[in-house]
């Protein structure tokens, strides 16, 4: 009797992905979205799908990029003039999806909690972006923020100020001696 062949790490991880995020598009159907939306979130998780493959080729090839992220440039030539647009509320899909998306969420929550899975999306932050808004919907902790909340970063010690010098108005010469002639020397 044959056995199936073993899978290496990231093609496990690719096909769970797989059957997850076409498990999800075919599930789509059945909730009750607006047509558009759903038109549109069908585009959004295929799309995503693609790009998680490409980058799971390049991990298990060796050739995952480093890409620095750039703070403050704009994205020249990106616009989003499209006239549906996705809610970002936590676990939206969930709300329309019911028990079937939760399903769907607590096993994509079980394959990025994985070591391979965890130690792509440590190596790459294209990954994180592609999956944030799917995890987002299906109400999924995002991993690599959670590992972050958990590092307990050590405060700097403060130094205490030094108490500062009472203000003094500088008097002519001469009135606080008149001062004190004239009884006023115990407040002075």
């Amino acid at each position: 009797m044959e056995t199936a062949p073993s899978l290496s790490a990231p093609e496990t991880i690719a096909a769970n992905l797989r059957m997850i995020l076409r498990g999800l598009l075919a599930a789509l159907g059945a909730w009750r979205l607006e047509p558009a939306r759903a038109i549109v979130l069908y585009g959004r998780i295929s799309g995503s799908f693609g790009r998680i493959e490409r980058l799971l080729v390049r991990f298990r090839a060796g050739r995952l990029s480093r890409v620095t992220p750039r703070l403050g440039v704009a994205r020249q030539g990106v616009r989003r003039d499209c006239a549906v647009r996705l809610p970002r509320k936590f676990g939206w899909l969930v709300a329309a999806g019911g028990h079937q998306a939760a399903c769907y969420g607590s096993q994509l929550q079980t394959v990025l909690a994985t070591p391979d899975m965890a130690e792509m999306l440590a190596a790459s932050a294209q990954a994180r972006r592609i999956l944030r808004p799917l995890c987002r919907a299906l109400a999924v902790e995002l991993p690599w923020t959670v590992a972050a909340k958990n590092v307990v970063t050590r405060r700097r010690r403060v130094q205490p100020r030094a108490k500062p010098e009472p203000f003094r108005i500088p008097l002519p010469r001469g009135v606080l001696a008149a001062a004190r002639r004239q009884g006023f020397g115990k407040m002075c």
